[in-house]
Order: structure tokens, then C-alpha cells, then sequence
């Protein structure tokens, strides 16, 4: 054991440990940095809308040159794009429950009333100005930016499509457990949830009255197994 240490010691290139720990440092520091231009990006959004904001203001409280951002980003697009990713994907992955157990489904149901309920009773306190969606974006602006780009309307519906397919995945394991109705397809269950959580989440922000619970119960009980008398189906 100790002469294949001494031999991997003599393979091993001067420094090679060493530079190792530099690259990894850059790399590390390369996701900080971008990490900060969309954290910068998404406050700057959110407050000002997303054509407000100059490149130079969001480099400026992200702390970079406009140089740092042209490492990261492309253009302007590209950025929207990073922030919607991170606060859309984030959303959806913040509730959709993953694995495939029976129940999966229900839970996703009840995580989205538990974040809408919060952000209806926050919205009530102050009346307007906040979105289910973290991250400070208005969800609406979201699909400004996919009417007038291309590129962002394709990361918006690549993000919703893999949502639906997670979606469609809990609905099947419901469905071989007997515990989601079988008369209609998991994939057009999962596209259908989707679009109903955005939709939902497009009412709160512009303060169309909306209850979370009933809306849950609703959805529950259209999805709830009732072919099978000793089905355990999805409780309200």
C-alpha cells in the first residue's frame, strides 16, 4: 500500500493538486457571480418592471461590470429567462411532491393551496403587489416578456411541460394504486393541474376573489378514484 502511495505521488504532475484547487475556486466563483446578477435582476424586476432596469443598474447592485455579465449572459433576454427559470422552476418545484407513491398527487394539490392561501392573506394586508411565484416578479410580467421573445416563450414552455410530465408521473402511481380515477389520462391530468395552478396563481395577482380550500376540495374530489368501493381515494 505504501509504494502504490509512493507511485501515485511520482505520477501526479508538480502542483496538479493545487491548480485543481484553483479551478475549482474559479468555478465556484463564476456561480457566485451569476448567482448575483439574477438575485440583482430579480429585484430590479420586481420593482421596476422588466424594460425599466438598465444593464448598468442591475451590474451595478449585483456589484460587477457589465463586463461580468456578458460572461454569464448573452443579452438581456437571457437574463429574464435565468430569473424566470429560477423563480417559476423554483414555484413548481417548491410543490409538486416527487416520488410515485399514491398519495403523491394529493400532496402536490394541497403544497399549491398552502402557498396560495399565504400569499391571498399577505396579499389582503396589503392589497396588491404580491405573487405566489417567489422571487419578486409579478407572474403576468412573466408572459409579457414570452409575448414579445421567442427565446423566453420557449424556456416558459419547456419549464411547464417538464412540470406536467412530474405531474402526470404522481397521477399515474394514483391511478395503478387505485387512488386517482382511471377514465382519463395521466398526461392530460398532469397539463391540465399545471395549467390550473398558473391560471390560480394569475387570479391572485390581479385580486379576483379566490378560495384555496374550496378550490382544493374541488380539485380533489374530480381526481378521486370512485370506480372501486375499497379504493382508499384522495380524502378532502
Amino acid at each position: 500500500m505504501a509504494r502504490q502511495g509512493r507511485d501515485k505521488q511520482r505520477t501526479e504532475p508538480p502542483g496538479a493538486s493545487e491548480a485543481a484547487e484553483r479551478a475549482s475556486l474559479r468555478e465556484r466563483t463564476k456561480a457566485e457571480t451569476r448567482e448575483a446578477l439574477i438575485d440583482a435582476a430579480a429585484a430590479e424586476f420586481g420593482a421596476r418592471g422588466l424594460d425599466a432596469p438598465s444593464l448598468d443598474a442591475i451590474c451595478a447592485r449585483a456589484g460587477f461590470t457589465r463586463g461580468a455579465f456578458y460572461v454569464h449572459f448573452r443579452d438581456r433576454e437571457h437574463l429574464v429567462a435565468a430569473v424566470m427559470q429560477r423563480a417559476l422552476g423554483g414555484f413548481l418545484d417548491a410543490i409538486i411532491a416527487t416520488g410515485e407513491e399514491p398519495h403523491d398527487l394529493e400532496r402536490t394539490v394541497r403544497r399549491f393551496e398552502e402557498a396560495v392561501a399565504g400569499i391571498a392573506q399577505l396579499r389582503g394586508a396589503r392589497s396588491r403587489g404580491i405573487s405566489p411565484v417567489p422571487g419578486g416578479v409579478p407572474f403576468h410580467r412573466f408572459l409579457e416578456a414570452c409575448e414579445r421573445s421567442v427565446a423566453i416563450r420557449k424556456r416558459f414552455v419547456a419549464l411547464l411541460s417538464e412540470a406536467a410530465e412530474r405531474v402526470a408521473k404522481t397521477a399515474a402511481a394514483g391511478q395503478i394504486a387505485a387512488t386517482v380515477r382511471r377514465d382519463v389520462s395521466a398526461d392530460g391530468l398532469g397539463a391540465l393541474l399545471v395549467t390550473l395552478a398558473l391560471g390560480f396563481v394569475a387570479s391572485v395577482e390581479v385580486g379576483v376573489p379566490f378560495d384555496p380550500a374550496a378550490a382544493r376540495r374541488v380539485v380533489l374530489a374530480l381526481l378521486a378514484s370512485h370506480g372501486r368501493k375499497d379504493a382508499p381515494g384522495i380524502p378532502g
